[in-house]
């Protein structure tokens, strides 16, 4: 068990920080002989590689596209600000928007990543696979966990003395999400997810 919670970690740190495709490649080999036994690692670890090749020379969204398709207001949220190109440092292009009820507290923040490219293409697949290992745990404090929503599946956060929602999902393995809900419930930020229509990111893709 200890040896494969490493050999996770390791992958995961070096499909977010940026190895080379074939460095990560091997990696995920030598991690499959080592946890032959761990049949849902294997099998992700063998997803991963494919997802990699899959995106790897597709085209990502300019910022200005991505800029375009974010939504000017989410339900009663309006938006209140933007950023495009903040992801520039690890060479992937990327947007993020911030949303306020005028009269209240409820504030929604999402980022998003285009997986595509060399380098987005294994931070792509380094988010899928947090969605794609079950895990619970729970004190006082949050409630962590692995969930499927519409779809999609995810790691979600609940701060239960703030009452805020984090979730960190793959969209349609090619878009990194990173959503925070402040003064949301999951079940609240979920229904943001949902006004975002992300699917109109994989349209601009076709």
């Amino acid at each position: 068990m200890k040896n494969r919670v490493k050999n996770m970690a390791l992958i995961l740190a070096m499909l977010v920080f940026g190895s080379c495709v074939g460095e990560v490649k091997e990696k995920l080999s030598k991690a499959k002989n080592g946890v032959s036994n761990a049949s849902t690692f294997v099998k992700e670890a063998r997803k991963a590689e494919g997802r990699i090749e899959k995106l790897k020379d597709a085209v990502p969204l300019t910022n200005e596209q991505l800029k375009a398709w974010l939504p000017q207001s989410l339900g009663v949220l309006d938006r209140t600000g933007f950023k495009v190109g903040q992801a520039g440092m690890y060479k992937v292009n990327s947007v993020e928007g911030t949303y306020k009820k005028p009269d209240g507290k409820k504030k929604f923040n999402v980022m998003i990543i285009d997986g595509a490219g060399p380098t987005g293409s294994m931070m792509a697949t380094g988010y899928g696979l947090l969605g794609n290992f079950e895990m619970e745990t729970e004190d006082e404090y949050k409630h962590q966990q692995t969930v499927e929503v519409n779809g999609v599946q995810a790691q979600q956060t609940y701060k239960k003395k703030s009452n805020d929602t984090q979730l960190m999902f793959a969209y349609a393995e090619r878009f990194l999400v990173t959503v925070n809900g402040y003064d949301m419930q999951p079940d609240e930020t979920w229904d943001m997810v949902k006004a975002l229509k992300l699917g109109q990111l994989i349209k601009m893709t076709e």
